[in-house]
């Protein structure tokens, strides 16, 4: 019994300090990086190559905040792969830069674990794996992508009910699942039972 409650807090830790090399990416890899200070991760789906496909907001920063609040950025586009961040949103297939850069700074790749033991679950960041097991070869996942990607099929984007951690973990599953914003969800479902009660 100590092995195993051993095992589960050695690999709950390695889902919170592991870093990869890019040169090891696989295509078909759910991956994240930390963005806005480790605030929340950003995740896709590796497609080989050195491109991600990734859901992204579906509506510009000035729709969602107020003109006033928001100054529009002229953001040049990425020379490898042409990604505009203020033009180019919804489902989307960029260099590996691209899906990792936050501002000026290049964050580090993560793998996203699925199985993950339930107390490796307690001990990890928000959003860095699932107890949700893959059921998807890689080619699957890939094609699942694709599909996405040329349909523009994964609706509008909203922070808790329809994320990039939504999307990649449906690309891996078939199952659109979010553990970075179960907590929020939860707590939400809560308030509108006891709303409706009243």
């Amino acid at each position: 019994m100590m092995n195993k409650i051993k095992k589960e807090i050695e690999d709950g830790m390695k889902l919170i300090w592991k870093k990869v090399d890019p040169k090891d990416l696989k295509p078909g890899d759910h991956i994240y990086a930390y963005k806005r200070y480790g605030s929340y991760s950003h995740h896709g789906i590796y497609v080989g190559g050195g491109y991600v496909i990734h859901f992204t907001r579906t509506e510009s920063k000035e729709a969602i905040l107020s003109l006033s609040m928001v100054e529009p950025e002229t953001v040049p586009a990425c020379p490898e792969c042409g990604y505009q961040e203020n033009a180019d949103r919804g489902v989307i297939k960029t260099c590996l830069d691209c899906f990792r850069r936050g501002r000026k700074t290049l964050h580090s790749i993560h793998y996203f674990m699925y199985g993950a033991p339930r107390l490796g679950l307690l001990l990890k960041n928000s959003g860095t794996c699932s107890t949700l097991s893959c059921s998807r070869s890689p080619k699957q996942v890939v094609e699942a992508a694709y599909e996405l990607l040329r349909s523009n099929g994964f609706g509008k984007y909203d922070l808790t009910g329809n994320n990039c951690e939504h999307f990649a973990t449906y690309c891996q599953t078939g199952v659109r699942a979010s553990v970075q914003t179960g907590f929020y969800d939860a707590c939400l479902m809560k308030y509108r039972e006891l709303k409706n009660r009243s």
